[in-house]
């Protein structure tokens, strides 16, 4: 009996400092990887943030641009219809200068017409009054 007991005493003796050492070891490797963990962890979310304000501010430089692209794009298109604006007052002015003109022309086209008719008129009346 006093042989078994020795022999469990060892075995328990062996078990007992077989599950001393793993605590020992899952107590380094916890004391030694779980701040390692931390730190990257800490690490990483540090460079996300970096990685997210970069992308932000390019987001926000773009946007910028697109603005001020926009505002261009507004302006000469204004510059454009006020440009085109001005040329159509030209053209229905010198179309209306043109207009006149050839009413004036015409109605002095019609006048003298009229005096000649008149006169042929009047040659008639005075030819057939001396035929009479």
């Amino acid at each position: 009996i006093d042989d078994k007991t020795a022999m469990i005493r060892s075995e328990i003796g062996r078990e007992a400092s077989i599950r001393t050492d793993n605590i020992d070891y899952l107590k380094s490797c916890m004391e030694g990887d779980i701040p390692k963990l931390q730190e990257a962890i800490k690490t990483e979310t540090i460079e996300r943030e970096e990685t997210t304000n970069g992308l932000q501010k390019k987001v926000n430089e773009e946007m910028a641009k697109l603005a001020e692209t926009v505002a261009a794009s507004k302006k000469n298109r204004e510059e454009t219809e006020e440009a085109l604006l001005e040329m159509l007052k030209d053209m229905i002015a010198r179309i209306k200068g043109e207009i006149e003109n050839e009413k004036k022309d015409r109605e002095a086209t019609e006048e003298t017409l009229v005096g000649l008719l008149e006169d042929t008129c009047s040659k008639l009346t005075s030819a057939t009054q001396q035929i009479q």
